[in-house]
């Protein structure tokens, strides 16, 4: 008897294996959990989980609302993504070559992921600031390895001040580049390629509705238009601030504003503003009722998401399949 038991385990395992090595041969890289040994950090990134969340959104009926936990990248950002896939585009494009430099103009959360990515890969990394940037953040940009000049700003517009001081610095140096995220679209590149068919992966294609930040545009762009390629009855949402440029350009119609190129408008479905106050209690929603832990920028795209998944017509009949929504949480901060 036992000996039947013993066989009939052995067969299971066996058959497990067997299972495990074809999901492996069909996924093969992309596939994170078939091979958790990396050969460097950098492949830490990406691969990030989506985590359903059970408490927030629980109130509409046969809607399942999932967070693309984009603040389990390397330095806590989706922006690990989009600095990988330019500083590799730069090299493949001939522009940065071994020992080379890689010039920003201002801080951003991309900063911090190019300066981590910079001494990875033994660049040297420098970013131009403004007089007003906080200290707290210089010592972070530091910390990761960047070197840091302050800009003793003229008059007018601060960007375009501190692009040509990055501008005067890469004349001095011919074995550079300005990476810019809001005009590189390797940005939005980087989430066709792999942010996209990792949310369709994981979810088997049973996804409806994808939401996101605005920022440089580049991630809700290369997502929204992988899934729509998949999937063209999907619907993307940018979820932003009220007072967001995006709001003021494509829902209140400011034409002096202009758009990131790294942004495809044509992409987006709805635009849904948010007032801070919301954004502010949906992240501490999330951490009270989730226990998960994110930026500010997470509770306003939730709280977008929240309010698109209310709009939608009552869907009470639970043999019909629930609606599928994913959140992209950019960051941890």
């Amino acid at each position: 008897m036992f000996d039947e038991i013993s066989r009939s385990i052995d067969e299971f395992g066996n058959s497990l294996l067997g299972a495990l090595n074809n999901v492996q041969n069909a996924f093969g890289r992309e596939l994170s959990v078939a091979k958790p040994i990396k050969e460097n950090v950098l492949q830490m990134i990406g691969n990030t989980p989506l985590i359903r969340l059970n408490q927030i959104g629980s109130h509409i009926p046969n809607v399942e609302i999932y967070l693309k936990a984009e603040f389990c990248n390397p330095t806590g950002s989706v922006k690990d993504r989009t600095a990988l896939s330019m500083v590799v585009a730069a090299e493949r494009r001939g522009e940065l070559k071994p020992g080379g430099s890689i010039f920003q103009a201002g801080y951003n959360t991309t900063a911090i992921s190019l300066a981590w990515i910079a001494a990875l890969r033994q660049y040297k990394f420098k970013v131009f600031l403004a007089p007003d940037t906080e200290q707290e953040k210089i010592k972070e940009l530091k910390s990761y390895g960047a070197t840091v000049e302050v800009v003793q700003l003229a008059k007018g517009n601060w960007d375009d001040s501190l692009l040509e001081n990055a501008k005067a610095a890469k004349d001095k140096d011919k074995n550079s580049v300005i990476l810019n995220e809001f005009k590189d679209m390797a940005n939005t590149n980087a989430h066709f390629l792999f942010t996209g068919p990792e949310i369709w992966r994981d979810l088997g294609g049973n996804v409806d509705a994808f939401v996101a930040g605005g920022g440089s545009g580049g991630t809700l762009s290369g997502v929204g238009r992988y899934l729509k390629s998949k999937k063209p009855s999907l619907r993307v949402i940018m979820g932003v601030s009220k007072n967001s440029r995006f709001i003021r350009k494509m829902v209140q119609g400011d034409s002096s504003i202009r758009l990131p190129e790294s942004f495809d408008p044509k992409v987006t479905d709805q635009y849904i503003g948010v007032d801070r106050d919301e954004a502010l209690r949906y992240q501490s929603e999330l951490y009270q009722k989730e226990g998960i832990f994110a930026g500010l920028t997470t509770g306003t795209t939730l709280a977008s998401a929240i309010h698109y998944a209310e709009s939608l017509p009552t869907r009470e009949d639970q043999k019909t399949p629930s609606y599928k929504i994913v959140v992209l949480s950019p960051d941890r901060l």
